[in-house]
């Protein structure tokens, strides 16, 4: 399959059309004259693709950091989990210019691209058409998950125009997106041959994720269900493989539905995510980690959860556990291997010692040296919780620092979890929902949903909720499940909690609460009585109803008198 990074053809274009480009800017409203053929119409696609790179700092999609405001992990400086932001904070404000970008750049293509249809064939304009409105639909899905209400336009604005825009219900954007992703599907072929690039399951997968955020079950459903029943994506048989440039480029099973690649024949850009959350003692840079909460909700390799489970002990947690927890934590005793700065460098991961196992590749032997994982100040004992990502760190085939790894958008895993929810949601627990969570769980080894489990909503509902955290952890999803769910205002009330303190003292199994309580059924932790025996964090705070959205940025609103704050803020 022909495979061309969005961000190569960005590159060529600029280099190719950079005349043009300072005469007509991509993201200038007042552009009249440009788009009139399909290079230019092509050149402006790619723009619009490149701007859903929402990259905050340091070569990472804002994607890898919503996972950290949620009960699944942490950031190296506390920050918006702990409850420390508010309308001034720059995350907050440069999500929304950046996703605000993408609707701007999405309405300046499909308004000037008009005057470029009489020069381009049918069936390429419909296409490109259609893709511009997928992504304008991806950025409005973040905007409206992460602020709520928010201005609402579709044309290119005037000056005059920027600051007098009101914010729209969230609802009536849906209706309109859900109408520009069904026109989008009609347009689109089911595979794309350029990596990147939106595709018909993209479209119905976009729909059915914001219909699920609007609690609109049964349009999420019927569109997930159109995705499964074209057969066209399937699920990749080896999970770790996802997350590794060489897994990517093959996409065994057409698993990966949309995605942020990156150009392998030029130097930038580049992805750090993996040496932002890599091992000190490999040489990368710890900065962002799991925390004892995403690691609780992994089973046991019987399927059950690890205060049901036999096969559970506190003394060897990673011992008999779903092999997604190994995939995407790495924990005490795991043996890494990372390529950093040129080196191929192995280790065992140690919380508790001062010194670790290094593998020397020319001499094929182990021999000891220091541990920065335990000493460094802001490695995974003394600035996280005694856990690394090991999702989108681990992949050999790419160094660290030059990383060409992408970053995965949707996948079909995403589809047939949120097809069994919606289901779940509309108590219509038929055998084609037992069927969509088997395929995930069997994927990894796991077992199949138990009898006794698959005739419960209740059940059911816990179930699905924990296969989306254990599947989809730091791929940008739960933040949005949190806050449709509502359960961060037990989930992130608590201090930061991690794995034992001592490894002489294991720490005693948490609790989740009496049988049928929230806590209970949505696997939240309560740590009282191992407190003292675990790593432990600062304490966080989550204001119920207030975090469930971000402020408006107050810069905005300095701008835009019209916009008006969130509730609480």
């Amino acid at each position: 399959m022909k495979r061309i990074s969005i961000f190569l053809l960005l590159a060529a274009a600029l280099s190719a059309c950079q005349k043009e480009l300072d005469k007509q800017p991509l993201d200038s409203p007042s552009s009249s004259t440009y788009y009139t053929n399909e290079a230019q119409v092509t050149l402006g696609l790619t723009g619009v693709y490149s701007s859903t790179y929402w990259n905050l700092s340091n070569s990472i999609p804002i994607q890898i950091s919503f996972d950290q405001y949620t009960e699944l992990g942490v950031e190296r400086n506390p920050g918006i989990a702990a409850g420390n932001y508010d309308a001034t904070t720059g995350t907050i404000s440069s999500a929304w210019q950046l996703m605000f970008k993408t609707v701007s750049f999405a309405n300046n293509l499909l308004d000037g691209m008009q005057r470029a249809k009489a020069n381009m064939l049918p069936d390429t304009y419909a296409r490109m058409q259609a893709e511009a409105m997928v992504l304008r639909a991806w950025a409005y899905y973040h905007l409206i998950g992460l602020y709520g209400d928010v201005p609402f336009y579709t044309k290119p604005l005037l000056p005059t125009e920027f600051y007098n825009q009101v914010r729209t219900d969230k609802n009536k954007i849906a209706d309109y997106l859900l109408a520009d992703l069904d026109s989008a599907a009609t347009k689109l072929p089911w595979q794309m041959t350029d990596q990147g690039r939106v595709n018909k399951g993209t479209a119905l997968g976009l729909k059915a994720k914001l219909a699920l955020l609007l609690q609109r079950y049964d349009v999420a459903a019927a569109a997930a269900n159109d995705v499964i029943k074209s057969a066209q994506y399937g699920l990749n048989p080896v999970f770790a493989n996802l997350f590794k440039k060489a897994g990517q480029n093959t996409n065994a099973g057409k698993e990966i539905l949309f995605m942020l690649p990156f150009p392998d024949d030029q130097a930038n850009p580049t992805s750090l995510v993996a040496v932002g959350q890599g091992s000190r003692s490999l040489s990368a840079q710890s900065g962002r980690f799991p925390i004892q909460t995403l690691v609780d909700r992994y089973e046991c390799i019987d399927g059950k959860r690890i205060d049901e489970s036999p096969l559970y002990d506190p003394a060897k947690p990673s011992r008999n556990r779903d092999p997604r927890l190994k995939n995407t934590v790495t924990m005490d005793g795991d043996t890494i291997t990372m390529l950093v700065s040129g080196a191929m460098r192995r280790c065992i991961f140690s919380i508790y010692k001062d010194s670790t196992s290094f593998y020397n590749f020319t001499s094929n032997t182990w021999y000891s040296a220091t541990n920065a994982d335990q000493s460094n100040i802001y490695g995974p004992v003394k600035n996280g919780v005694g856990y690394l990502w090991a999702k989108y760190t681990l992949d050999e085939g790419q160094d660290a620092f030059t990383s060409k790894t992408g970053f995965i958008y949707m996948r079909y895993a995403e589809i047939l979890l949120t097809y069994a929810e919606a289901k779940i949601e509309l108590n219509q627990l038929d055998a084609s929902v037992t069927d969509a969570i088997n395929r995930v769980r069997q994927r990894s080894g796991m077992p199949v949903v138990d009898p006794l489990v698959a005739g419960s909503q209740q059940k059911m509902r816990q179930l699905v909720r924990r296969e989306k955290i254990v599947e989809l952890a730091t791929e940008g999803i739960h933040l949005f499940d949190m806050r449709r769910w509502k359960t961060g205002k037990l989930a992130m009330n608590m201090a930061v909690y991690g794995a034992a303190a001592a490894a002489a003292t294991p720490a005693a199994l948490p609790s989740f609460g009496s049988a049928g309580a929230e806590s209970d059924l949505n696997d939240i932790p309560d740590y009282t009585a191992s407190a003292a025996q675990r790593m432990k964090r600062e304490v966080r705070v989550f204001i119920d109803p207030r975090d469930y959205l971000w402020p408006v940025p107050q810069g905005e609103r300095d701008m835009n008198k019209l916009l008006g704050p969130n509730p609480g803020w």
